[in-house]
C-alpha cells in the first residue's frame, strides 16, 4: 500500500513554533516587571517591624524573606526588631518601619488607639497551639487522636498541664466547644517560655499546651505527642480567622501601593510554597535560622502547614473576633465606635493574585494555534503527493 512520506522541516518548526508561543506570556511578564524596576531605579526598600525575630508563628513571612521572593518582587526587604516585642507600638508609633507583622493583641491595639495601621495580608488562619502529651500517659489511658475530641479531653482528667499565661482564654473556648470546663478536668500550672519544656522533661506536668517553639522541642526532644492539633483546624471556633497579620503604615500604602501589593504577592507565593512543597519550605527555614535543630522545624512545619492560609486575603468580618480571644491578664482594647473596615484593605491581596489573570489562556492559546499550524502545514504537503505527484510503490 502506498504511504505518505512527510518531512521532518515542517513538524520540528511547528514543534518550535509552540514553544515559543507558550514561553511568550512569561517573556512579556518579566520584561513588564524589569521596566518597572528600572523606572524605580532598582528595587523598592521596605523597612518591616517584626515583634521577635525567631517566631516561626510568622512562617509564611520569613519563607518569603528567605526564599528571595521578596527581592524577585522588586521589593529590598529590610527587618527593625525591638529590643522586646512590647516596644513594636513604639516603634511603630516612631515611624521606625512601613510595614509591620503584628499578632492579634498589637493591631487590635494599635486599632483601638486609631493609629494609622492597614492590615493588608493574613499570615495565620488556625490557632498554633497544640496539647501534647507524655507518650507513655497516653498508652496507659488509651487515650489517641483517633478518639472523639470530647473522650481526648474527658481522658485528661487528675492530669497537670503546663500553660504560658496568655493562653488561657482559648483553652477554656477548646474545653467550653465540648461543654467541659478545663479547671474541673486539669490540675493547670502556669509557666513561662522555657520554662515549659523543663517542667515538662523534669515530670513536673505531664502536659503541655503550648506554639513554637515549646511544642516541636517536646514532640522531638521529650518524646510528647500531639493530642489535640488546633492547627489543623479540629477545634471550629479557633479556626479560620484573622490571626497574625501583614500590616502597613497608611501613608506609605497610599505612596507605595504597588510596593505593598508586590510584598503581599510575595507572601502569597510563600503560602502556596508550604502548601506544594513543604520539604523545600524546611530548607528555606534550615537556611533562615541555622542554629534552629531540622527535625523541629520538620515537626513544626507539619504542624502548621495546615493553620497557614491558602491565599493571604484579610477579611474585615474576622477582626472582632480577635477580641473573644484576647490573651488572659491583659485588658482588652475597645472598639466600639471605630469603623475596623477603615484599617484594613481586602483589595491588595486581590490585586496580588491577579498580576496575570490571563497567562494560562495565553498559553493554550499559543499551543492551538502552533498545532493547528502543523496540521495545516501537513495537509498542504500531503495534496502535493498526490498520485503521480508523490506516491511511491
Amino acid at each position: 500500500m502506498p504511504r505518505l512520506r512527510l518531512s521532518r522541516a515542517p513538524l520540528l518548526f511547528a514543534l518550535a513554533v509552540a514553544l515559543v508561543l507558550a514561553s511568550f506570556s512569561e517573556r512579556v511578564r518579566a520584561q513588564n516587571e524589569r521596566s518597572a524596576r528600572n523606572e524605580r531605579s532598582g528595587r523598592t526598600k521596605l523597612r518591616v517591624l517584626v515583634p521577635d525575630g525567631d517566631n516561626l508563628q510568622y512562617m509564611a513571612f520569613w519563607l518569603a524573606k528567605g526564599a528571595g521572593y521578596f527581592e524577585e518582587e522588586g521589593l529590598d526587604v529590610t527587618l527593625v526588631i525591638p529590643p522586646s516585642p512590647r516596644g513594636t507600638r513604639t516603634y511603630f508609633d516612631e515611624h521606625r518601619a512601613d510595614a509591620a507583622v503584628l499578632p492579634p493583641p498589637m493591631y487590635l491595639e494599635m486599632i483601638a488607639s486609631r493609629m494609622p495601621v492597614v492590615l493588608v495580608a493574613n499570615l495565620l488562619k488556625n490557632d498554633p497551639i497544640e496539647l501534647v502529651v507524655r507518650r507513655s500517659i497516653l498508652e496507659e489511658r488509651r487515650l489517641s487522636d483517633a478518639l472523639p475530641l470530647r473522650d481526648r479531653l474527658a481522658g485528661l482528667r487528675g492530669l497537670r498541664l503546663g500553660i504560658a499565661p496568655h493562653p488561657p482564654t482559648r483553652l477554656r473556648a477548646l474545653f467550653a466547644s465540648q461543654g467541659l470546663d478545663p479547671e474541673d478536668v486539669l490540675s493547670i500550672v502556669t509557666l513561662h517560655g522555657n520554662e515549659q519544656n523543663e517542667a515538662f522533661r523534669a515530670g513536673k506536668v505531664d502536659a503541655l499546651y503550648a506554639h513554637t517553639p515549646y511544642v516541636e522541642q517536646a514532640i522531638v526532644r521529650d518524646d510528647a505527642v500531639v493530642l489535640v492539633n488546633q492547627s489543623a483546624g479540629e477545634v471550629p471556633v479557633l479556626k479560620d480567622r484573622q490571626i497574625h497579620a501583614f500590616a502597613v503604615e497608611r501613608s506609605f500604602l497610599a505612596s507605595h501601593r504597588d510596593a505593598v501589593i508586590a510584598a503581599v504577592r510575595a507572601i502569597g507565593r510563600a503560602e502556596r510554597l508550604l502548601h506544594g512543597a513543604p520539604r523545600e519550605a524546611v530548607d528555606v527555614l534550615a537556611r533562615t535560622f541555622p542554629s534552629r535543630d531540622r527535625r523541629e522545624l520538620t515537626t513544626i512545619v507539619a504542624l502548621y502547614v495546615p493553620a497557614i492560609p491558602e491565599a493571604p486575603e484579610v477579611k474585615v468580618e474576622r477582626i472582632p473576633l480577635a477580641l473573644t480571644f484576647f490573651p488572659a491578664g491583659m485588658k482588652a482594647p475597645e472598639l466600639s465606635g471605630i469603623d475596623i473596615g477603615e484599617y484594613v484593605d481586602t483589595t491588595i491581596a486581590e490585586r496580588a493574585r491577579l498580576r496575570n489573570p490571563y497567562r494560562g489562556w495565553m498559553i493554550f492559546g499559543g499551543v492551538s494555534i502552533a498545532l493547528l499550524g502543523m496540521v495545516a502545514i501537513l495537509r498542504v504537503r500531503a495534496r502535493r503527493r498526490l498520485p503521480g505527484a508523490g506516491w511511491t510503490g
